[in-house]
């Protein structure tokens, strides 16, 4: 079954947009600057597999870009969801 979430993921990463970015960060109550918003599309666009895999190795590129409270919310929300991959 986990396999098949992940197809579901990587399916849908192909479609991504940006506005699909800031409609979910609307949804979490968070606030995104549109180049926020841009470094977390390519990153997601790059790295997406690793994080289908569980490896948060690529997590320092955000750390380093992102402002800390914006990181610490995409990290709890990865730990939330990983859950269901």
């Amino acid at each position: 079954m986990i396999f098949i979430y992940k197809e579901l993921v990587r399916k849908y990463i192909i479609f991504l947009k940006p506005q699909d970015i800031i409609n979910y960060a609307k949804k979490q109550k968070v606030d995104l600057s549109n180049d926020e918003v841009m470094i977390i599309y390519k990153y997601l666009k790059k790295y997406y597999n690793e994080l289908l895999d569980k490896n948060t190795e690529s997590f320092g590129i955000l750390k380093k870009s992102l402002r800390s409270d914006l990181y610490d919310k995409l990290v709890e929300l990865y730990n939330y969801y990983k859950n269901y991959i």
